[in-house]
């Protein structure tokens, strides 16, 4: 969710840190050498420490507070943790017969935190691993999307069929009228495409 502030808010809070990192290691430097801080310096030790204690809790708390609060769900972003299934509906044609294969039953998992976010999936012949998550909101629609690029690892039995292959994907979550349900589309490298449609089963993660 970092990736949702503007990007001049982001750069004052990196600089900030930077300043108050700075100050911290000079105030750390002269209490070790025995010498009394500046006010300024002793001030960016503490902030540095209330810092280094706030961040873990506030990424191991969140969940918790959305629940509380569910606006947060609105606000900010939804809490997408937890496994979601559906199907993925394929566009391929087999050049032999014309036809689409049928839907194919599929597995998310969406692990999601402050400072980042991870999408796997499975389907019954292989799995994807997210190497890239962007989250994007348009608050004023109630519409939240995730794009992310992905590595495909089909199981070894079909990989004479079904080679390993780059894709990338979204999934979009509509919070005005289906917040249990993602929808979207992926694209692969192979140049196939499809859509996905899946419920969110539970807010855990559910390994298979």
């Amino acid at each position: 969710m970092w990736g949702l502030l503007p990007r001049t808010v982001q750069v004052i809070i990196v600089v900030f840190l930077g300043v108050i990192g700075t100050s911290t290691i000079a105030a750390l430097a002269e209490l070790f050498s025995g010498e009394h801080p500046s006010v300024y310096r002793f001030i960016s030790l503490v902030a540095s420490i209330i810092t280094l204690v706030c961040i873990p809790l506030v990424e191991a708390m969140w969940r918790w507070f959305w629940q509380k609060i569910p606006v947060m769900n609105r606000w900010v972003f939804p809490d997408l943790n937890g496994t979601w299934r559906g199907e993925l509906v394929s566009t391929w044609k087999n050049p032999e017969t014309g036809q689409s294969p049928p839907p194919i039953p599929v597995t998310f998992w969406i692990k999601q935190g402050i400072f980042s976010i991870s999408v796997r999936m499975k389907t019954g012949e292989s799995r994807s691993y997210s190497t890239r998550c962007l989250a994007e909101a348009d608050r004023k629609a109630r519409i939240f999307r995730l794009w992310y690029a992905y590595d495909n690892r089909p199981d070894a039995e079909v990989s004479h069929r079904s080679a390993r292959h780059e894709g990338a994907a979204w999934l979009e979550l509509d919070m005005g009228s289906h917040p249990d349900q993602l929808v979207g589309q992926y694209f692969t490298q192979r140049k196939t495409n499809g859509d996905i449609r899946v419920k969110q089963f539970s807010r855990d993660i559910i390994e298979e």
